[in-house]
């Protein structure tokens, strides 16, 4: 009877070195294989607690992740609050924290090569969609009037303009890099990269 074990970086052997994928390294110390395999190949049996460990582990590991982004993101989002209008509200740091998950979340179910201001353009759909619902429930429904574009020309129910719309788009394109960066060094994600161009037929890349 062998005997195979395969420990985390934090136990003492590692038998079989396996190349790590960058979710392994950004959530290092998840998973311990034990693996027995009978000489003959007739009795082989693997126990393995990545999934039942692991999956907790990357779990909190996941959300710890996401509540960092959040952060980051809400705190951006009342600091161009208080520069542009001198005020702001605790109901937009939730709405900035969740506009940057989602701008976060762009290159990571579209691809990377699409061109980036492709991506910046679904930032601001993205950021316009949220800013409408929001402004739906705390201003219309609630009554807090945090914002009102009432004033303003092509509004929707005084929530969003097309005037506000128009100024997402570099919050958008700093956004997307801003994550991918944070990703990057601090959670050991895949490398920036992106496609400059403004055509399909000539682009130009970039990698941070």
């Amino acid at each position: 009877m062998i005997l195979l074990l395969n420990f985390d970086q934090n136990g003492n052997e590692n038998l079989g070195k396996r190349q790590e994928t960058p979710q392994q390294r950004a959530f290092p110390g998840m998973s311990v294989t034990v693996q027995t395999v009978d000489r003959s190949g007739r009795d082989v049996h693997i126990f393995n607690r990545e999934k039942k460990f692991g999956g907790r582990e990357m779990g909190h590991r996941l959300l710890n992740k996401y509540l960092v982004l959040m952060d980051v993101g809400g705190a951006v989002y009342v600091l161009l609050e208080l520069a542009w209008r001198g005020r702001s509200h605790w109901t937009m740091f939730v709405l900035g924290g969740l506009c940057f998950i989602g701008l976060g979340l762009i290159n990571e179910v579209l691809p990377w090569d699409m061109p980036l201001w492709e991506q910046a353009a679904f930032g601001v759909l993205l950021i316009t969609v949220l800013e409408f619902f929001t402004g739906c429930v705390v201003n219309l429904m609630l009554g807090w009037e945090v914002w009102d574009y009432s004033g303003l020309p092509w509004n929707i129910l005084g929530q969003v303009s097309l005037k506000y719309s128009a100024l997402w788009l570099p919050v958008s394109l700093a956004g997307i890099v801003l994550d991918d960066c944070l990703r990057y060094r601090w959670f050991g994600e895949e490398r920036p990269r992106y496609n400059l161009g403004l055509t399909r037929k000539w682009r130009w890349s970039v990698r941070l």
